[in-house]
């Protein structure tokens, strides 16, 4: 494993432990099941001292749970979509900020593009499992994707 991608790991699940109460763990992309089940996901750019993006892709069924956590709230009242993928921007917001800085260290510049979702096609998902900045997680058993993709270093 590379020092980046220890780095990444341990900062996606320190920061996902705190902001969403789940309990993390990296694992091996193969195994990661992903079925017929959609999976959504939200993405920005940054720019700075590090240029690129990053995406935090999760089975939509995952997304009440974690807003559920983040607000507070029992997960039965949030039944919105627009709910469910603010707190999924937020979480990949907040993941972004300190990627960022444990990889370009505390001092770091850098700014942040405000971050989009979207529902994945099979295709889709298949392509980022393929991706060589792809990396898998389970978060209280459920799985994780983060995606970071570097520009400019």
């Amino acid at each position: 494993m590379s020092e980046r991608q220890g780095t990444l790991e341990q900062t996606f699940i320190s920061v996902v432990e705190k902001l969403t109460f789940m309990f993390g763990e990296p694992v091996d992309l193969a195994e990661i099941e992903v079925g017929d089940e959609p999976w959504v996901e939200a993405r920005m750019e940054f720019g700075g001292d590090l240029v690129g993006s990053l995406a935090v892709i999760v089975p939509a069924s995952l997304q009440p749970e974690i807003a559920s956590n983040i607000l507070g709230l029992d997960a039965d009242g949030l039944d919105t979509q627009e709910v469910l993928d603010d707190a999924l921007r937020e979480t990949l917001n907040v993941v972004c900020g300190h990627v960022i800085m444990a990889l370009a260290g505390p001092e770091a510049s850098f700014e942040l593009v405000a971050p989009s979702n979207q529902m994945l096609s099979q295709d889709q998902l298949a392509a980022l499992l393929a991706a060589p900045g792809t990396s898998a997680y389970l978060l209280d058993e459920e799985p994780v994707l983060l995606n970071l993709e570097l520009t400019q270093e």
